[in-house]
């Protein structure tokens, strides 16, 4: 898919609420869009704010052919870790790995 791509992909699902958050351990501290404390637009807002150096895709670790994009953006004095996939590109539905700040 590309930086480009992906990053236009996730914006666009978070924006028309077609996303879903993948069930996982330490949800409440991994996954902030999740649990809440994070709106989607401001998500979105986050990854329009990523530069391609911030940007990595690599295969997903029980299906090699879903790629899993993360965004690193760093927003004033925070660093964020937004990490999503697309299990069907065609239909626009992202899932998300992680939304988080890092240390």
């Amino acid at each position: 898919m590309g930086f480009s791509t992906a990053k236009k992909a996730v914006v666009k699902a978070l924006r028309e609420g077609n996303y879903v958050v993948e069930a996982r351990a330490a949800l409440s501290e991994k996954n902030l869009l999740a649990v809440g404390d994070i709106e989607a637009e401001e998500v979105a807002r986050l990854v329009l704010r990523t530069s391609a150096a911030e940007y990595d895709e690599s295969p997903h670790h029980w299906d090699n052919d879903v790629a899993v994009h993360t965004f690193r953006p760093a927003v004033e004095k925070d660093s964020w870790y937004i990490k999503a996939y697309f299990l069907d590109e065609t239909s626009g539905t992202a899932t998300f790995i992680s939304v988080h700040r890092t240390m």
